[in-house]
């Protein structure tokens, strides 16, 4: 978990994955508790809200980002979320932030488990549409999500 705080230079790769999401390439994208990349997104131009930070991260991020404790269900036009291809509870992890995410909307993972696990995860989750990139060590799986 230590090299967690590297995440924020997979930065490019998950704006690329955000310019394939048509409703998130001009409204802001939710980052699920990780300071130090949703700062990287800001920083690139992108309006970022971040949800379920921890307060300490939350006062180094300044003004660049907004903060929230929850987001309403199928509100975001783009969700980023790390750490899933770690997770036991993925299942309902994915559910959630898929939840999140308004039908048309992307679900972006971020993660360093195997691609090909990651990609399983995803299409369980029931992204479509999906795309991987490689970020350094990180692994940026993309996907739409559909609200059948």
């Amino acid at each position: 978990m230590f090299d967690r705080w590297l995440v924020a230079g997979a930065a490019p790769a998950i704006d690329a994955a955000l310019a394939s999401i048509a409703p998130a390439r001009d409204a802001a994208v939710v980052v699920v508790a990780d300071a130090r990349l949703a700062r990287a997104l800001a920083s690139r131009g992108r309006a970022v809200t971040l949800v379920g930070a921890d307060e300490r991260a939350v006062r180094k991020l300044g003004t660049a980002v907004t903060v929230v404790e929850t987001i309403p269900d199928r509100s975001a036009a783009a969700l980023i979320g790390c750490g899933a291809g770690e997770r036991d509870d993925w299942e309902q992890v994915l559910g959630g932030w898929a939840r999140a995410v308004a039908d048309g909307g992307g679900l972006v993972l971020v993660d360093r488990a195997p691609a090909i696990e990651l990609s399983r995860r995803a299409l369980c989750a029931g992204l479509a549409a999906l795309e991987q990139r490689v970020a350094g060590r990180w692994i940026v799986t993309s996907g739409l999500v559909s609200d059948l």
